[in-house]
Formats: C-alpha cells, structure tokens, sequence
C-alpha cells in the first residue's frame, strides 16, 4: 500500500503542467525606469512604480493610456488598489530641510476625485493595505465589532521586527512559524495558506496557522498564481551589486514541480505579479521595461 500511495503521488505531481504562451511588451515612455507591476482586481489595469520608488502609474489594457497618480517619495513600495479599484493606499516618506528627521504618512487616495485621506503620521509608520474594501495598517485597525465576523478571516498586515504580522478575526498577531527573518508574505486566493522568504532558508509554504511547512527552495518575491496551484517569482543572481539574471519561474504548491517561464526570453526578469482575473504574469525588467506572460495551466 505504501508503495501504491508513493506512485500515485508521483503521476499526481506529474500531470500538473504550466507553461508560457507569449510574452508582450508594453509599450511606454521611457521618461522612467519601470518597475514593480501590479493588476488591478479585474484585470483590466495595472499599477507600476519607477526604479527609486518615487511615484506610481496606472496604465489601461483597454485605452493604451499612461496616467501618473502621484510623485510622492517612496510611494510606489508596497501600494495596494482597493478590491473594486476606485482606491489606492501608500506611504510616502519626506525629510526635513536638513535630512536628519524622516516622516512618514499612509494615505489612501480616490482615483476617481484625487482627495486623500491620512490614516496616520510618524517618524515610521506601517504600510497600509486593504481589508474588507477599508483601509488599514497594522497600527490602524478597526475594532473587532466593526470588522464583520467571519471565521478564520485573514489578512497580512506586513513585516514588523522580521516576523510576518496577521490580522486574524479582527486581531494583529505575529506569525513566526519557522523561528525565522522573513520577508515578502502573501496569502493564497483561498485564504488558507501564506507564501514567504525567510531568510535564512528560502522560500516556503504554510498553513494561515503554522502548521505543514513546505520548502521551496530559492524563490524571490512570491506571488501565488489565481488558481492557487503555482507560485511565481523570481530565480536571480547578483554579483553582490546588482542582478546580473534572473528568470520568473513557477513552483507547485507542494514544491515539487519547478517551471522556468521565461526561458527564451532575452532579459532580465523580475518582480511578478499575477492577474486575479486571466492567466497572465506582469514583471518588469532590469532595463526598466514592464511585459506581460501569458501562460496556460493543463492537468
């Protein structure tokens, strides 16, 4: 039966089957070295940052049309658009005339009228996300009766000291489950799982409660892909400067199944993000270029 159960498990992981379709460039000014790509909930859009992080654009699959949403310093690390795409949250970051104090602010402005809102202000502040359509950090959370109830509701809220912070059923709590330094948490689209790089020993899978850790092996930037069989991210190599090549690559969830996707492409591939809504990949380049991969899965 053991032997059985070993041989079922291996055509099981076989079957599973991703692979790149086409990649597109798209075509912007090169006013900017483009980076970081984002989409929007439904697809339609997506959301950048240029190489120092000063400013965040918004360009339209539909319309072909470039907009600047703002100039503001440091803003495009970690933004978030609201789920119905009518928002977008960020920090920026200014220092007095004489660079010797740093303030920083959350803000979540509306793309339709341009207002902002400040949710807090500090020497260092959280950046803030969207939960349940409102804006939040970590330091900035609704109190548990005006979050509606659900059952093993979760969010990751970011990074605070190394340890991976969640909000649990309305709740801040550290999430460590490896004793470990990590960076780039994300959640899976069914909520059940987190993806991360700890620092120490590269990337890994977990339950939203700690349990059945799965190592991945080296892999930056993870994002989980929507139907939440792959996670994409980053193979590079540095030569302790600056990256000198890296690959977008697709591993299973279980670990075992690892598929380069850029393969044949002539670039420097970086930072990928996945559309919620089609099966498509945005990652920028070293050249400060912005492509999109189209992929198909197949079982």
């Amino acid at each position: 039966m053991r032997m059985l159960l070993t041989v079922v498990l291996l055509v099981s992981s076989s079957i599973a089957q991703i692979r790149t379709v086409s990649i597109e460039k798209i075509q912007l000014p090169a006013t900017e070295s483009w980076s970081n790509p984002i989409f929007s909930q439904s697809g339609t859009e997506i959301f950048f940052t240029n190489g120092d992080y000063n400013g965040i654009w918004r360009y339209s699959f539909e319309t072909k049309l470039l907009n600047e949403i703002t100039r503001d310093r440091h803003s495009g690390y970690n933004f978030s658009v609201s789920p119905d795409g009518n928002q977008i949250a960020f920090r920026r970051t200014n220092t007095t005339g004489d660079f010797r104090t740093r303030i920083q602010e959350s803000i979540v402005l509306d793309l339709k009228t341009g207002t902002q809102q400040s949710l807090q202000k500090g020497n260092s502040v959280s950046l803030p996300i969207f939960h349940k359509g409102e804006a939040i950090t970590a330091e900035r959370i609704p109190i548990k009766s005006q979050l509606q109830k659900v059952s093993n509701d979760v969010a990751v809220l970011g990074i605070e000291n190394t340890k991976i912070i969640l909000l649990v059923d309305g709740e801040k709590k550290i999430f460590d489950p490896l004793n470990g330094n990590y960076v780039w948490p994300v959640l899976s689209p069914d909520r059940q799982r987190i993806a991360a790089v700890d620092m120490d020993r590269g990337a890994f899978v977990c339950t939203v409660d700690g349990r059945l850790p799965m190592p991945l092996g080296r892999l930056d930037a993870p994002q989980w892909e929507r139907s939440g069989s792959w996670i994409i991210g980053m193979e590079d190599i540095d030569d302790g400067h600056r990256i000198i090549s890296s690959d977008i690559v697709a591993k299973s969830n279980d670990g075992k199944t690892s598929v380069n996707l850029t393969e044949e492409f002539n670039g420097i591939a970086m930072y990928p993000a996945c559309s919620p809504a089609e099966n498509k990949i945005a990652f920028s380049t070293a050249d400060g270029e912005i492509f999109i991969l189209t992929y198909e899965e197949a079982k």
